[in-house]
């Protein structure tokens, strides 16, 4: 039974991933000159040129190995049963298809049929100007968007963002009753429950999540929230989720200062199965057939230094994700650091509820966490008493209690708006030389 699932994935992976090819390609051929279509699909051309796809691993492979030191680049193919006995393990740091599930598939048009029609929806129209900020995602109302994705004569693609419009998608089997996992929500403990997607906001919004993308949609490489570990269930339609695994956090910087990617690895996604990758992990997917995912990001508890790490990294370089900051992410750190630290003082490791880092890493969480903290306090409209415009540094995403400065007053940011602020620098600059005097 194993072999006949390695098999038949190995068939329709590269069945798909030619089909991927050969839908980018047509695109490329009647998209007009610089559009994002055109653009897009030519960089991610370029990377299925050097990716190859791979005999994945069984699951017997990985659990008769006795270190999964240096599995970071391979994956696995597997059921729900055996994905279970790998987290039985340990957290995998290697990407994991598992399938097909057991659970009920949705429906692209049950979905939209689910969609207030008054409502506003974001997405990304691949018709745009290349040489504009078409990253940013247009707004329309969804009856509107709805007929533009339904348009059978389009010829560039459409993205839906922020289809926020029922409860949290259900985790598959194998990882539902994981407490680790539960940890963002346990530092929320007692504050607004959440019942609905629809009240939710920031980084509950974003831990739960779908996709709904036309044929020819791709995504630029990219590590998703503060490198969250990501799972998706593929609802209906064809997707192929190009991916760099293994790279950590130095080899995505790497990238980010010019180093070429090469040597990726397509993984084919079909109907009714799940994917699981692994946290930091670069990727690019590839839209084949009109496709709708759901997915949910995760953070186990003893992967609280990394995430800290690439929050860092992130702030420092908010190109290394398509993603808007979370905003959240400062309370709910503090909240984790606050339960590790309460848990550390417990004498008996069954008295813990979590699984911690090694104790030693606790230093260097609270480093970057203090970090995080030390940006300005102002809101987005920058008050005389900024931290940052009295230092003459730029405001960043530590900074506004994680909000987007859109009228930062701050001259050092690249868009200051509202009053000019140039006297709060002379006034500092006349102070500290009537200090000299």
């Amino acid at each position: 039974m194993t072999e006949q699932l390695i098999t038949e994935y190995e068939r329709k992976a590269k069945e798909y991933y030619e089909k991927a090819i050969e839908v980018l390609n047509k695109k490329q051929e009647v998209s007009s000159a610089n559009t994002r279509t055109r653009e897009d699909t030519a960089i991610i051309l370029d990377l299925l040129d050097s990716s190859m796809v791979q005999k994945p691993l069984t699951a017997e492979q990985v659990l008769n190995t006795d270190t999964w030191n240096g599995l970071e680049k391979d994956f696995v193919v597997c059921s729900e049963h055996d994905a279970g006995r790998i987290f039985d393990r340990q957290v995998p740091r290697f990407p994991i298809l598992v399938g097909p599930l057991t659970r009920t598939t949705g429906s692209i048009n049950g979905f939209l049929n689910a969609i207030d029609p008054e409502a506003n929806i974001e997405f990304h129209d691949f018709g745009l100007d290349a040489s504009a900020d078409v990253h940013i995602p247009r707004t329309e109302k969804a009856s509107d968007a709805i007929k533009m994705f339904e348009d059978e004569n389009r010829i560039d693609p459409l993205n839906f963002l922020d289809l926020h419009i029922l409860k949290d998608n259900p985790l598959p089997s194998f990882l539902r009753h994981r407490k680790d996992f539960k940890i963002l929500e346990c530092s929320h403990a007692g504050k607004r429950k959440r019942t609905s997607q629809q009240n939710a906001a920031d980084l509950d919004r974003w831990t739960s999540f779908q996709l709904l993308a036309s044929e020819g949609a791709v995504h630029l490489p990219h590590i998703d929230h503060h490198g969250m570990n990501t799972v998706v269930f593929n609802e209906e339609g064809h997707k192929l989720w190009l991916m760099w695994p293994g790279l950590g956090l130095d080899g995505i910087k790497k990238w980010r200062l010019g180093e070429p990617l090469q040597g990726g690895l397509p993984v084919y996604v079909p109907p009714g199965y799940v994917l699981w990758q692994p946290l930091g992990t670069l990727h690019a997917p590839i839209t084949i057939t009109k496709c709708l995912m759901r997915g949910r990001m995760l953070l186990h508890s003893s992967q609280l230094l990394d995430i800290l790490q690439y929050t860092e990294a992130e702030i420092k370089d908010p190109d290394i994700t398509n993603e808007t900051f979370c905003r959240q992410i400062h309370e709910r750190m503090k909240g984790i650091l606050d339960l590790w630290k309460k848990e550390s003082d417990l004498p008996e490791l069954c008295q813990k509820t979590f699984k911690w880092p090694p104790s030693e890493t606790q230093k260097e969480c609270e480093k970057i966490y203090k970090w995080l903290e030390s940006g300005c306090k102002c809101t987005t409209r920058t008050c005389e008493n900024c931290i940052c415009a009295h230092n003459e540094t730029k405001c960043d995403q530590r900074c506004h209690h994680g909000l987007v400065a859109t009228n930062c007053r701050n001259l050092k940011c690249e868009t200051p708006r509202g009053d000019d602020f140039s006297g709060i620098l002379k006034a500092k600059k006349k102070k500290e030389k009537s200090r000299s005097q």
